[in-house]
């Protein structure tokens, strides 16, 4: 996983919105379901009101920042989890 991910992705369990934001770029753009978000500000503000810890689907880094980023659907979370089940569940 990519630093910068990981940076956010600790950020966010630790609801820290301060220390986020320099690591969002300023033309952020953030998918959350049917919903695209853009510009940090904005960003902030719905995170702050939707929180999420989860990694992304998919993201983009420019100038060391994240660009973009993909919150996953309730169904990816879900499918995960099963397939996380099912190879736990595998016999050696």
């Amino acid at each position: 996983m990519d630093p910068a991910v990981r940076d956010v992705l600790d950020t966010l369990a630790r609801e820290d919105y301060a220390a986020l934001r320099p690591l969002l770029h300023p033309y952020l753009r953030w998918t959350d379901g049917p919903d695209t978000i853009r510009g940090r500000t904005r960003v902030l503000a719905h995170i702050a009101a939707n929180p999420t810890s989860a990694p992304p689907v998919s993201y983009e880094l420019r100038d060391g920042q994240i660009y973009r980023w993909t919150v996953p659907t309730e169904d990816q979370d879900a499918a995960d989890t099963a397939s996380d089940r099912t190879q736990d569940a595998a016999p050696s």
